[in-house]
């Protein structure tokens, strides 16, 4: 393979300095050169031309944290992103039902939730009738779904709303097929397990849709089942046929198995590799189970703690010196400052190892927490594009204390190096929709009055940096990934506007045009360049 010169647009490298050029030279799976133009013709003279006319060159994101196995099977049936009328979703659900026998459970997610909200069941009753149908918006927290759903979760004018969530109504009282919250997950539950077939074929259309948003590589959090995920994914190596990078989470009992047998985090191949051990250590903010060091606003309860300190400090002790790291899910304040502490006690440790050290979604900080991170070397690996949904439930629940939640201005300034992730399903897995939450702290067509706490609101740069280089640095992968410089991996992603010279309320329009992979171009919308 020839090496490749691309230009024509911005490139932002995303290296140390973040600086700009260009152009950019691919020279088989890695990159050859970042410069100008000129130079790179010259360090080139044989090499072909790609001159791209709109848009602009980023290194492919990185996605810290998503569930890939529950993210593919939402989206199995039907993807509803980029759906802006009532209608378009009907004719998808219309084609969608043709295709599946009666009775078969049909999910779809994606859908923006202003749309989602214009229908009922009696809409979708309309068009399915006997398959039970679920819809879900692209941050999880709201789904339509037909009377047939709710005669399976048995749903009435009698159903009491659960914590945290809401089964919206008629007049009449009964429920209308819009849920809200915690409400969606009694959905969830009621949802047939899939074939192992069926799972696998869904991975790979998951895999497929990162990409199609510029997802170069992510890391499955999930931590259930997730030989199946490796063999899918290992299946797909083998025949030459898997397009992403991805590293696989584990759950305290294998991350130990795997230790013992020296298989130490980023054992693998080019493309799939050992992960490190993932330890939850409380809730959620909207079931009010994260671990909170005051109690909740009208509420007695504190959350809950999911382990003891010691446990915490002996797993960890454990996995470093195997070799593998941790990554602690702490929500609540009381989680985030015993992750920060057990992390400390660890970095005292002259053996530790310097593998990353992750605290997954660190959403509730305080004050006196903040600049830990960057004393101890802790990557909090933050899911901004929850933020607009989280609002109603840190309001509701933490009152004033709702300032303290996902304070990402706070951290930069402490000296944490910020990861990010989408969390998908809950999340949009659209990276840029991220972004756009990071740096506005508020929904799309919200007004500047509505940001959350604006304070806490980073730049452009910074959102961007967090979403590929900082999170390569969550994966231990920085030196292969996560930004375009020389000898790096020649993964990369063509967006249709420039950023920096585009109005962040137009983000949402913004399309992947093409990513490539190791200088493999895995997925393209159009022919955007002119070859030479």
């Amino acid at each position: 393979m020839s090496p490749t010169i691309f230009s024509g647009v911005p490139v932002y490298t995303m290296n140390a300095s973040r600086s700009v050029h260009q152009a950019l030279v691919v020279d088989g799976t890695r990159i050859g050169f970042v410069g100008s133009a000129e130079e790179a013709a010259k360090r080139y003279p044989d090499a072909e031309s790609v001159v791209f006319h709109r848009g602009c060159v980023l290194p492919g994101f990185v996605d810290a944290h998503l569930h890939m196995r529950e993210y593919s099977l939402l989206y199995r049936d039907l993807d509803l992103s980029g759906t802006r009328h009532r209608d378009e979703i009907l004719e998808r659900v219309k084609e969608a039902s043709s295709q599946r026998k009666e009775e078969e459970w049909i999910t779809g997610a994606g859908a923006d939730t202003g749309v989602l909200e214009q229908l009922g069941r009696k809409d979708l009753d309309a068009i399915v009738s006997k398959n039970p149908l679920v819809l879900h918006s692209s941050d999880m927290g709201t789904a339509c779904v037909n009377t047939a759903v709710l005669l399976k979760c048995q749903m009435d004018e009698s159903s009491r709303n659960p914590m945290g969530g809401k089964i919206e109504r008629d007049s009449d009282g009964t429920p209308n097929g819009l849920l809200r919250g915690r409400a969606v997950d009694l959905v969830r539950r009621q949802v047939p397990e899939a074939a192992e077939e069926i799972v696998q074929d869904a991975i790979v259309q998951g895999v497929n849709r990162l990409l199609s948003r510029g997802i170069t590589t992510f890391c499955d959090c999930s931590i259930y089942a997730p030989d199946l995920l490796m063999g899918t994914l290992m299946s797909r190596y083998r025949h030459a046929g898997l397009k992403c990078r991805a590293v696989l989470m584990y759950d305290d009992r294998l991350s130990a198995r795997l230790g013992s047998l020296g298989m130490e985090s980023l054992f693998g191949n080019e493309k799939v590799h050992l992960g490190g051990c993932k330890l939850l250590l409380d809730g959620t903010l909207s079931s009010m189970t994260a671990a909170m060091s005051r109690p909740y606003a009208g509420h007695e309860s504190t959350g809950m703690l999911l382990m003891e300190e010691a446990e915490l400090d002996q797993i960890l002790k454990r996995c470093y010196a195997a070799h593998i790291f941790a990554a602690v899910h702490a929500v609540g304040d009381r989680a985030v400052e015993m992750a920060l502490a057990g992390f400390e006690r660890l970095a005292r440790d002259a053996d530790s190892e310097k593998l990353p050290r992750r605290i997954e979604h660190a959403q509730t900080i305080r004050d006196q927490d903040v600049s830990r991170f960057g004393e101890i070397g802790v990557i909090p690996v933050v899911n901004p594009a929850h933020l607009p949904f989280d609002r109603s439930s840190a309001l509701d629940f933490l009152g004033s204390r709702a300032r303290l939640q996902y304070r990402l201005s706070s951290l930069l300034e402490g000296g944490a190096a910020l990861a990010m992730g989408s969390n998908a399903p809950r999340g949009s897995v659209n990276p840029l929709y991220g972004v756009y939450a990071a740096v506005e702290r508020k929904d799309f067509d919200e007004g500047p009055e509505l940001r959350f706490f604006p304070r806490e609101c980073i730049g452009l740069n910074d959102a961007l940096n967090a979403y590929t280089r900082g999170s390569a640095a969550a994966l231990g992968l920085e030196g292969e990934i996560g930004s375009l410089e020389p000898g790096k991996c020649a993964d990369l992603v063509l967006i249709s506007e420039d950023l920096s010279a585009t109005d962040l309320e137009t983000i949402r329009d913004v399309r992947v045009l093409m990513t490539m992979v190791g200088g493999d171009t895995v997925y393209e919308e159009v022919e955007e360049g002119q070859r030479n």
